[in-house]
């Protein structure tokens, strides 16, 4: 399976999750869950965010490249 292929299956999982709560992890121990807005090919960005600790913030965008894994919740 080739990076293109991988990316199609990116874009169609994130775009059926698109308005809906995601919990997502970045680097080794940060993760933050809140409603995905939108996406390209190097950012998401989510809404109503909150991390593991409870912290809350508007919006957070991050980098693809940068995210271990994206859950539905």
């Amino acid at each position: 399976m080739g990076h293109e292929e991988k990316q199609y299956l990116l874009d169609r999982t994130l775009e059926r999750w698109k308005g809906k709560r995601v919990a997502i992890g970045l680097g080794g121990e940060t993760s933050f869950s809140g409603t995905l807005v939108d996406f390209d090919e190097e950012v998401v960005l989510i809404k109503d965010v909150t991390d593991y600790t409870g912290n809350k913030t508007r919006e957070l965008i991050a980098k693809i490249e940068d995210i271990n894994w994206i859950t539905l919740l």
